[in-house]
């Protein structure tokens, strides 16, 4: 039925979000809400300087509160859903950002990095899987350089201090509230 087909597509299609001043897509991580985490990273994050990356950018959230700083001069959005990407290029307008369809944990050439902020994955489909979010800790601790930091947040039952605390010189737990953990892992 060509008319269902028509309305399925344009339920799926791209959206501006208004209330958000945000584009979006159905399927997306969080696509009609700012992620009550990201939400809270937003609003601990300090003006961060140099160069970094936001693993698992999503639609640009926190790439955006990031970008807000002017001493920022370089950030790699990178994000495993296409249609994200595709939304966050629409969100963001900045010569400093660079946008990677991929794989957080693939190997890059990214090396050096003054922080990474994110917002890891902990669920595979329906099932939670905390290996996702103890591997982008992993991967954000070996691009980052030394004084390097990463900003996480979490859900408040992941037990990402275990991983945290071996790998980086100083954690810091900078808010926990709402469900919610915020950390600055420094290496």
């Amino acid at each position: 039925d060509p008319a269902a087909i028509e309305a399925a597509l344009t339920e799926g299609a791209p959206r501006l979000l208004e209330d958000l001043g945000l584009w979006s897509q159905p399927g997306v991580f969080s696509w009609n809400r700012i992620d009550p985490g990201s939400a809270l990273l937003v609003k601990h994050l300090p003006p961060l300087s140099g160069k970094g990356a936001d693993f698992g950018g999503g639609i640009g959230v926190l790439s955006r509160a990031v970008l807000a700083s002017p001493k920022v001069t370089r950030l790699t959005l990178i994000d495993i859903d296409r249609r994200a990407i595709d939304m966050a290029r629409r969100n963001i307008d900045d010569p400093r950002v660079e946008f990677f369809w991929a794989d957080a944990l693939a190997p890059s050439a990214l090396t050096g990095l003054d922080f990474v902020v994110t917002n890891p994955p902990f669920h595979e489909g329906a099932i939670e899987n905390q290996a996702l979010g103890q591997s982008f800790i992993k991967r954000a601790h070996a691009v980052l350089r030394t004084g390097g930091s990463c900003w996480l947040t979490a859900n408040r039952h992941l037990p990402y201090e275990a991983i945290l605390t071996p790998l980086f010189r100083r954690v810091t737990m900078v808010n926990e509230s709402g469900g919610y953990k915020i950390y600055q892992a420094q290496k």
